[in-house]
């Protein structure tokens, strides 16, 4: 069971991990390059590039812009292959959560108790959703509350969530107590608030950054019903129960 896990997991998070970065590059990328230029200054908020700040009228050195495009085009090498790599482990990371979560529902509640696009559904909630309806994706370029704070308010916001929607799958809560209880411990690190940048003049577009938004959560819905599908191909329902099969065929004879 540990090796299913184990195997079934990061198999599973490592292909849904380059699945998600082939179309990161064409869905995300794009944007965060064009948030960039605004970073630095290149684009305005009414779409005019900055003055020259050196006011120099010389021609441009040919030899120095050849060295320029020579490192801007390794460095785009190596941030795509960063890139590859922090998606493969982080969905290998959340392939064996995942995996944890379905071999430690079908052992408590069988085989049945869980269906792929429950697990996904619930990854996605706990993991995406939630923490953005407090802490939304952020392009560069916009300021941002203190990383340690946003870090523990995320953990809060996704613990909660996780652990509700595991009650509710799992067991089903029926009664209202149990599911107020389990309504307020999700909405609670919601109500005490999550961590907000000092009000300024945005640099980033609106559009632009409600666009990035939109699709950091639509691939990330479509990486967790990727990751879900894989993890109930590659980690059987029941190892037992072909065993068992096969040993009553052969009482039978």
């Amino acid at each position: 069971m540990t090796r299913s896990l184990l195997s079934g997991g990061v198999i599973a998070g490592a292909i849904t991990g380059l699945a998600v970065a082939f179309l990161q590059f064409f869905l995300i990328q794009p944007l965060i390059i064009e948030a960039e230029r605004y970073e630095t200054g290149e684009l305005v908020l009414m779409g005019v590039a900055q003055d020259d700040p050196s006011g120099s009228s010389g021609d441009p050195v040919l030899p120095a812009h050849d060295a320029d495009d020579a490192d801007e085009e390794v460095g785009i090498v190596v941030r795509n292959g960063l890139t590859v790599l922090t998606l493969v482990l982080t969905w290998s990371g959340f392939g064996l959560v995942a995996g944890a979560a379905l071999a430690t529902h079908r052992a408590l509640w069988g085989p049945h108790s869980i269906s792929a696009p429950a697990l996904a559904l619930s990854g996605f909630a706990a993991f995406a959703l939630s923490p953005s309806l407090g802490l939304p994706p952020e392009l560069p370029g916009m300021l941002a509350a203190d990383l340690s704070d946003r870090q523990m308010w995320w953990v809060m916001s996704a613990a909660a969530t996780a652990t509700v929607a595991g009650l509710f799958l799992a067991s089903g809560v029926k009664s209202w107590p149990g599911r107020l209880a389990g309504l307020a411990l999700m909405v609670a690190p919601h109500l005490l608030g999550a961590p907000q940048p000092p009000a300024s003049v945005p640099v980033i577009p609106p559009d632009l950054a409600a666009l990035y938004s939109a699709r950091v959560l639509g691939l990330s819905l479509i990486g967790w019903l990727a990751l879900a599908s894989l993890l109930f191909r590659l980690m059987p329902e029941d190892g037992r129960e072909q065993p068992t099969a096969v040993a009553e065929a052969v009482d039978t004879r």
